[in-house]
């Protein structure tokens, strides 16, 4: 796993959680050209409800994103990277993301919730302990071009 100064199709952000037993650190979002023709139409509906003041954003299913944790065994340096900056490219081996540690819960309910402004965040829940696991906030109209 090296970071990429062009975009890639894999967007390394940094995430967090509420839990007080588990660690998240950052995630893995994918970016295909089917996940970009889908943000753009939702960047549609969001230019169409942006003067509705009482809106805070929408919230869609979205599965295109892993979360996992720091570990010394694999990959040390992302804990280095990611205080420099908080998202950055990544070009990705064959077997990486199996190298990278999930957190412990068995997440479930993806989702993205697209902000009026055109900014984005995931989030997925604990399917046993509803603990919350989300990424920093990224703008998805440099994601789609």
């Amino acid at each position: 796993m090296t970071i990429s100064i062009k975009p890639t199709e894999y967007l390394l952000v940094k995430a967090m959680t509420d839990s007080e037993w588990d660690n998240c650190n950052f995630a893995v979002i994918h970016i295909t050209e089917d996940w970009k023709r889908i943000q753009k139409k939702r960047l549609e509906v969001v230019e169409k409800v942006e003067n509705d003041n009482d809106l805070k954003w929408l919230n869609y299913a979205d599965t295109n994103i892993e979360f996992f944790k720091f570990t010394a065994e694999n990959y040390p340096e992302l804990e280095e990277w990611l205080l420099e900056e908080s998202r950055f490219f990544i070009e990705l081996e064959k077997d990486d993301l199996k190298k990278l540690f999930q957190p412990d819960n068995n997440l479930h309910c993806y989702q993205m919730q697209v902000f009026k402004n055109g900014n984005a965040i995931y989030n997925a829940f604990g399917k046993h302990t509803s603990e919350e696991f989300w990424t920093e906030e990224f703008t998805l109209t440099s994601l789609i071009q």
